[in-house]
């Protein structure tokens, strides 16, 4: 009588892993150490009356909870719509070429859910005690201090990721976020905590501390930026999506209106003067761990010899995985 055969071994990812929130802090017991210590900082410095005195003087108030329990919902929320209108239009989007690179996209998240939703709540959070200008502002003054919340995260975004990626950062602040080579609309916020406050918060709270920044421009700095961030992780070239409706019309000169033209709108226009740091762009960072390093804008990146061009070649690998 023949032997049966062995069953093969399950597979490591076809094990039910636990991604929950509890074995997350077990394994990041001081995840929220670095954010209850900024929050400390925080409440010592603007709470010193010289320091206290001056932020009144300008009109500071506190950014408060509910402005950024706010911010942190509609984060969250964008994360999976992302996610989500991906894995529903995959098959479309893989068809069309748009896919970077050649392999399957990663459908199943959860541990890069669970980290990105715990880095969204508690930076997004630490916002609270941040002294802001919440005076009315015209229009003008708003897209100024956009601008300079914009521009000056780019430039303080592009030397401290120059400097994570060197031999003696890149294991303590970054190579967290360089898990994942092939990108997903989860990993735009699937960061260490250390990285995630020196990458943004070091820069943006002396900005609306110290700069002529009012509230409403750090808002709309914070709800745009987060979905435009995941989508310039999310593995597709989906600038190249003609937008709906307005995508029907064939307009001189911009052609389809596209997405990427709704991206630069959103962007007050900045790209079109100091160069668009495209999705492609920071796909090619994450898959070679090099170059590309600015976070909006190409610029930077082209004077210091830091930009990679990317081909347009299509995606080969889906295609033959649809086909099959």
């Amino acid at each position: 009588m023949a032997s049966k055969a062995k069953a093969a071994p399950p597979r490591a990812s076809d094990e039910q892993e636990d991604h929950s929130l509890e074995k997350f802090f077990k394994e990041n017991q001081y995840f929220l150490l670095p954010w209850v210590c900024l929050a400390c900082v925080q409440l010592a410095v603007f709470q010193t009356p010289c320091i206290a005195a001056w932020c009144d003087r300008r009109g500071l108030e506190p950014l408060g909870a509910q402005s950024v329990i706010k911010m942190a919902v509609f984060a969250i929320m964008a994360q999976y719509v992302v996610h989500g209108a991906l894995a529903v239009y995959h098959d479309s989007l893989v068809s069309q070429g748009l896919k970077i690179q050649d392999r399957p996209y990663i459908f199943r998240a959860e541990e890069v859910a669970t980290r990105s939703l715990m880095v969204i709540m508690v930076s997004m959070t630490a916002y609270a005690l941040t002294p802001m200008n919440h005076g009315e502002a015209p229009l003008l003054d708003i897209f100024i201090g956009y601008s300079i919340l914009s521009l000056l995260h780019d430039a303080w975004f592009y030397m401290v990721h120059c400097a994570a990626h060197t031999q003696q950062l890149y294991a303590l602040i970054h190579k967290t976020h360089h898990k994942w080579k092939q990108p997903m609309a989860f990993s735009a916020y699937f960061n260490g905590s250390p990285s995630q406050m020196l990458q943004e918060h070091a820069c943006i709270i002396p900005c609306m501390v110290l700069l002529p920044v009012p509230v409403y421009s750090f808002l709309l700095y914070q709800y745009i930026g987060a979905p435009l961030s995941m989508l310039e992780h999310c593995g597709f070239r989906v600038g190249e999506l003609t937008l709906p409706v307005l995508g029907l019309v064939n307009l001189p000169y911009f052609g389809h209106l596209k997405l990427e033209h709704l991206m630069t709108v959103l962007g007050g226009g900045l790209s079109l003067i100091f160069g668009s740091q495209r999705v492609e762009d920071h796909d090619y960072h994450h898959l070679n761990f090099h170059g590309n390093y600015a976070l909006s804008f190409s610029y930077l990146d082209r004077i210091f010899g830091t930009y990679v061009e990317q081909s347009q070649s299509k995606s080969t690998a889906d295609e033959a995985l649809l086909k099959a």
